[in-house]
């Protein structure tokens, strides 16, 4: 086999001279044409083909030169006493330092270490001098070691590895970057090479540097190729956590923009008319086309993936400039004698326990090539993937590939990096907590909206994401269980051969990893049983599975696309190289098979189009098999057909309804951003023009409609079917539920008759598409019904009327939540605040009189403030929110929980009126709790902490199995609370729990608030049925309790328990207002809302401005807006302002005085005549102008301490004193001159307190409540 040498060099000329420059310093007159001064150089004397640079990962040795004014014997002597050091360039630095602010400064060749904290990372430093034409250098040479370490968790031996490590934060570029190796001598620098870099690896980039790559390659290819190579953006990464948002690039690839549009033309025909695109590519008269390829990394730490794929575009776009246009790549193309002997010794005796045996569904595609593992150093076989002599095993091909020719058949999406902040970073999530690859059916993240809209818009054929670490080197396709909405059967025609074109390339051309595993092909093995037919028995052991679509490549295959997700062994050279081969055997096996991959991605959707019935065993239905590969066993369980009376038949019903009008929806908000969310990924919708009835219930028009009459049928199916209850697997990898309605929470009826779906199809409008349903959901207004102008039953349902709960409650609006009867858990409020919040949310409101008709309410003292227990300390290596950002999934998913509805959080527990989270308790949130803060605590890890409040015994927390993962169940409510209420109201009596966990024993007074309800089956989970306490979970299981009482170690405890998850991955909604619930239960003030103690109806006896307003209202310096309302969130006006002082002062008579008006806007015998001329008199008040005082302008904050100030003084008060206390407010400096005395005295005195934002506001508007509860302050400081 020929030695591959590194893609390193693929680099744009540009890029490349940069680099040459970079470490070369060259003097300015060599640069203007005069006689070039010796230069300093660094060499890699390796052999390897590397760069001149540090490589982490790869053992190297180096020379370097640097000129000296010396004879060379004044050099050699020197030379005994040289220290070398790599000292870190500040001036360039490679990593952000405010992201990255511990980075190492360098030092001494001898101090540098590896990972191990011993091993020296340089060796053998040699010193010595050197005359080149007549110039004397200074020289040294040196060896660098493997910098990484892994340490044996049994033996506890550290070892070098020879990869960047399966990590997060990147604590591994604190070392790397520009260094200058410079010689010093008694203190004195000699001299210098400037630019060493060190790397992980030679094509390591940063985030910063693939932008750079991606529009270097943009430009290579305009200036030197006839390539339509374009950059596009798929939109803006989340940005959360404080931290910035980023774009997220893509390349295209292709021949022509032409044959890319022509592309788009197709796609267009096989979603519309699929059976007239087959009878084209059939008959020939398509013409010439060409397919997409996607190819894309998403977990940024595992960072070879995505350099892999930027080689790769690079790879594309130098061949097609080079003089031949073409690129040559080995080929294994079979065994040679030796080989097969091998392979027959590496799967082991067919029919022993162990033994890998061959799946009968891919016996005839499945060649093994590339399945030979090399040797460990004692000669055992390896069990991962490393060197292997392969031309000893295999046959091998050189294959030559004409770029012109492979563009003919295919163009390429190229995704570098989807996780652009993950990059950043080098972390597996985003900068909001999320594993992005967990999320592609849930799609609560900017970056997988952003991915998965890109896959809907261009259906690529084929599509690779490109992971790691694992070992063995793992290409796909997966082994069962498979999805079901996946039309398997048609997929499955090129997923083995174009998987194995992809791992053959990729250990044929790289020099350190030489084998790969697909789990279809080599995870079956034989249990060393007899199957009842005589067969040997065969078991999926471990499997390595599809049934979740939340993987992005799984997802793409709900598209029609065959896809893989590709684990790399290695974070290193060798596989940056072999990603790039591989990619390119992959595509050249797709370009030679173009028209099969289109005919079956076609077919896919012809099935859509006609909603046909793929269910047969020949068809999908065979490789739906059981744990011991008996294919199509498990068919009825993955693919339960509607066979009732009327019904289709089919696994795929008719059509889904989705009524989105008050009545019938529960949940407007959740109901629209279906619509949304569907559209976006390429599903039509359509919405009824007519009223229709189905199963006796009218729905009116505006419904919507999804029918299963479309291309896309796969990808509507499989968010909004139930799911599947797998309990005969042992494993699965990641939990398959979508069941969009139960974990979003809003109602949708199934229709599954063809007869009654003709009715609703007549019904309906034209079909929406993505851009048709943004313009549709703007037109949605809340739901109302009932008496108007009195009070409003607010519905609590979804997160918009939590937050617009939140909204009222921090404007000052009185919000009552009832606490008996049929709208028991909903709030109560004024019809003026429900219409001030109604148009800015999807809510539904019931008007009901003022007499509230019965209803029994307390007011909502404040808006509640919540604790998230779990927030990380920052990172003292590497990317200082790491901990944050990689480290603390249950704490990201609460707070994105709590920024849904609108909650207020604090980082202070002491501050909370609520304690939350699925995290463990954590010191802060620990002694609240133990002090009776009120806590609701949910899912596996809280519970782990939970069971430590009480004493030993007294709570058991256990789950149904090991692996059991997740059940959607019914459920009862057994205790009347305020904490399930909302759900009981609803009927809404389905549960989603992430953990399949229950509490076996609960303290003797606790209160059971959610159990299972046995007599009904579960409708979706992942709950091995071997499991220690499977049945145990299923038998009414206790999921939920209250508690308030005594602890262990004398705590007064006020808790709410949840066994499973109520946030997870922020998909399951509906189980939010569980929470929210809990925190209206910790500020309800107790008393009756019929009751206001101040007198008026707008504010709560609770409310924090409630005594200022009763102190106002009995000393006559304010009334209320009406006889029954004091209006406190009103905006109040400069004139408002000047009467209340103007009747503090006695209401002076002015019968004497000269009333000449300046003013033209205040007639003198308006209300507030006298008090503006008194104000003018008296220096409490000046104009807005000369001529104008704006009696009806709204009054600032500033304005008013400005008056009050003014007031104290012209009543003689003392008004000096000290203090720097409104300095300290981070908007002082936007205090208005003429204020800024006023306002520093009025913080002082406590007029003034800042904002719940923690700012001055100087310019902002004092709402009445404000003003109320100023004068009381000011008052009591002049009493005072």
């Amino acid at each position: 086999m020929k030695k591959h040498t590194s893609l390193g060099r693929l680099l744009s000329l540009v890029t490349a001279l940069a680099l040459l420059v970079s470490l070369c310093v060259i003097p300015a007159s060599a640069a203007e044409g005069t006689a070039a001064e010796p230069a300093a150089s660094f060499t890699n004397t390796s052999g390897d083909g590397g760069a001149d640079a540090i490589s982490l990962t790869a053992g190297r040795s180096f020379e370097a030169k640097i000129p000296v004014d010396m004879t060379e014997a004044e050099a050699q002597a020197a030379a005994e006493s040289v220290v070398w050091s790599l000292d870190y360039d500040e001036s360039q630095p490679y990593v952000d330092p405010e992201l990255y602010p511990n980075h190492s400064a360098g030092g001494a060749l001898d101090t540098w270490l590896c990972t191990d904290g011993e091993t020296p990372l340089f060796s053998n430093v040699t010193t010595g001098a050197v005359t080149e034409n007549g110039q004397v250098y200074l020289t040294v040479t040196f060896d660098s070691g493997i910098y990484f370490y892994t340490t044996n968790r049994s033996t506890g031996e550290s070892t070098p590895d020879a990869s960047a490590p399966h990590s997060n934060g990147g604590a591994y570029l604190d070392v790397c970057g520009w260094y200058d190796l410079t010689a010093t001598l008694d203190g004195q620098t000699v001299g210098a090479v400037e630019g060493v870099k060190v790397a992980p690896y030679d094509s390591f980039h940063t985030m910063e540097e693939l932008y750079e790559n991606i529009g270097a390659i943009v430009d290579f290819a305009a200036e030197n190729t006839g390539l339509y190579v374009e950059q596009f953006s798929m939109g803006s990464s989340q940005g959360d956590n404080g931290m910035e948002s980023l774009d997220m690039p893509y390349l295209i690839i292709a021949k022509s923009e032409a044959a890319v549009d022509k592309w788009q033309e197709i796609k267009a025909e096989a979603e519309s008319d699929p059976t007239a695109l087959i009878a084209k590519i059939e008959n020939g008269t398509l013409g010439d086309y060409q397919v997409p390829v996607m190819y894309s990394n998403v977990h940024a730490n595992e960072v070879a993936a995505s350099d892999g794929v930027l080689a790769f575009a690079w790879m594309l776009v130098e061949a097609a400039a080079s003089e031949s246009g073409t690129i040559d790549y080995d080929k294994l193309t079979g065994f040679t004698a030796e080989g097969e002997a091998e392979l027959a010794e590496q799967m082991g005796p067919e029919g022993q326990e162990g033994s890998v045996a061959v799946p009968d569904l891919v016996a005839d595609t499945a060649t093994y090539l590339g399945y030979l593992k090399g040797e460990n150093a004692d000669g055992t076989t390896a069990s991962v993937s490393t060197v292997v002599d392969l031309e000893q095993y295999y046959t091998i091909e050189t294959e030559t590939v004409d770029v012109d020719e492979l563009l003919d058949d295919v163009f390429f999406i190229i995704v570098p990096e989807e996780n652009v902040e993950g990059r950043t970073y080098v972390t597996r999530t985003s900068s909001g907590g999320f594993d992005l690859n967990r999320d592609n059916s849930f799609q609560t993240q900017a970056e997988t909206q952003n991915m998965t809209r890109l896959i809907a818009e261009w259906n690529p054929v084929s599509f690779a994401e490109f992971h790691g670490r694992v070992q063995q080197f793992q290409c796909e396709p997966c082994d069962p269980p498979h999805e079901p909405n996946f039309e398997y059967d048609l997929l499955a025609e090129h997923l083995m051969a174009g998987g194995e074109a992809l791992g053959i390339a990729a250990v044929a051309n790289n020099d350190g990893h030489n084998s790969y595993v697909i789990p279809q092909r080599d995870y079956l093995t034989y249990t060393g049983e007899t199957a009842a037919d005589g067969s040997y028995q065969t078991q999926w052991l471990d499997p390595w599975d599809d049934m979740s679509t939340s993987y992005t490549p799984q997802y793409a295959m709900l598209h029609g696309t065959v896809s893989y997700t590709v684990e790399v062994p290695a974070y290193d050279e060798y596989m940056v190289q072999g990603l790039a081969y591989g990619q390119l055997g992959q595509s050249n096996y797709i370009a030679q098979n173009k028209e099969s991959y289109l005919l079956n991605q076609t077919r896919i959707f012809e099935r859509g189009v006609t909603n046909a019935n793929s269910d047969a065993y020949e068809l999908v239905g065979q490789w739906l098999t059981d744990q011991y590969d008996v294919e199509g066993a498990e068919a009825d369980l993955f693919r339960p057909e509607y066979d009732g009376e009327g019904q289709n038949g089919n696994f795929y019903p008719e059509c889904y309804i989705i009524p989105m009008d008050g009545a019938n929806q529960s949940n407007l908000q959740a109901a629209a951003e279906m619509m949304v969310y569907l559209t976006r990924n390429g599903v039509t919708v359509n919405v009824t023009e007519d009223s229709f009835t189905y199963n006796g219930v009218e729905y009116p028009a505006g419904t919507m409609i999804v029918s299963m009459y479309q291309a896309k049928r796969s990808v509507a199916n499989g968010v909004l079917y139930d799911g599947t209850v797998i309990t005969e697997w042992p494993v699965l990898y990641s939990e398959g539920i979508t069941a969009f309605n139960y974990t979003r929470g809003f109602d949708m009826v199934v229709c599954a008759e063809p007869a009654a779906y003709e009715t609703i199809d007549a019904a309906c409008g034209d079909g929406m598409d993505y851009a048709d349903a943004q313009a549709y959901v703007e037109t949605l207004t809340s739901a109302f019904s009932g008496v108007e102008g009195e009070n409003v039953v607010l519905m609590n349902a979804s997160e918009a009327s939590t937050a617009a709960v939140n909204d009222l409650l921090r404007a000052g609006k009185a919000v009552s939540l009832i606490t008996a009867g049929e709208y028991e858990g909903s709030f109560l409020v004024s019809y003026a605040d429900w219409q001030s919040v109604c148009d800015d949310y999807l809510l539904t409101g019931v008007g009901v009189s003022a007499a509230l008709s019965g209803l029994s309410a307390q007011p909502l003292s404040k808006a509640p403030v919540i604790y998230i227990s779990g927030k990380p300390a920052d990172n003292d290596s590497g990317f200082v929110k790491t901990s944050l950002v990689s480290g603390s999934y249950q704490y990201n998913y609460d707070r994105q929980a709590m920024e849904l509805l609108g909650f207020t959080v604090t980082d202070n527990a002491a501050q909370a009126d609520l304690i939350i989270g699925a995290a463990a308790l954590d010191d802060q949130a620990l002694a609240a709790v133990q002090a009776g803060t009120p806590y609701i605590g949910y899912g596996s890890n809280a519970m782990r902490s939970a069971v430590e409040l009480f004493a030993d015994g007294e709570l058991v927390y256990e789950t149904a199995g090991d692996s059991a993962m997740d059940a959607l169940s019914y459920v009862t409510y057994p205790t009347d609370s305020l904490i399930t209420a909302s759900y009981v109201a609803e009927g809404d009596d389905v549960l989603y729990g992430y953990g399949a966990g229950y509490f076996a024993a609960i303290p003797e007074g606790a209160q059971v608030l959610v159990q299972l309800d046995s007599s009904k089956g579960l409708l979706e989970g992942f709950l091995p049925s071997t499991g220690d306490h499977y049945q145990d979970f299923l038998d009414d299981s206790v999921q939920a309790i209250s508690y308030q009482g005594a602890g262990a170690d004398g705590a007064q405890l006020d808790v709410v328990l949840f066994a499973n998850t109520l946030t997870n991955k922020v998909h399951q909604r509906d189980e939010f207002n569980f929470i929210s619930n809990a925190a209206w239960a910790a500020v309800l003030n107790g008393q009756a809302a019929e009751e206001p103690a101040t007198g008026y109806s707008d504010v709560a006896a609770g409310a924090w401005y409630a005594d200022a307003v009763a102190a106002v209202t009995e000393q006559g310096l304010m009334n209320g807006v009406t006889s029954t309302a004091f209006g406190p969130g009103v905006t109040t006006t400069r004139s408002m302002l000047v009467t209340t002082l103007y009747r503090m002062a006695g209401q002076p008579d002015l019968s004497d005085e000269n009333l000449g008006y300046p003013f033209a806007d205040v007639v003198a015998d308006s209300w507030y005549g006298d008090a503006v001329y008194w104000a003018r008199l008296n220096s409490v008040a000046n104009g807005t102008s000369d001529s104008t005082f704006s009696p009806d302008g709204t009054l600032t904050r500033e304005q008013a301490v400005t008056m009050l100030y003014n007031y104290a003084n012209a009543q003689g008060y003392d008004t000096t004193q000290g203090g720097m206390a409104a300095q300290e407010y981070p908007d002082f400096a936007s205090v208005s001159s003429w204020a800024s005395e006023a306002v520093t005295w009025a913080v002082n005195t406590g007029v003034l307190t800042g904002t719940n934002a923690g700012t001055l506001n100087p310019q902002g508007s004092a709402t009445r409540a404000e003003l109320a509860t100023m004068l009381v302050r000011f008052t009591a400081g002049l009493e005072g």
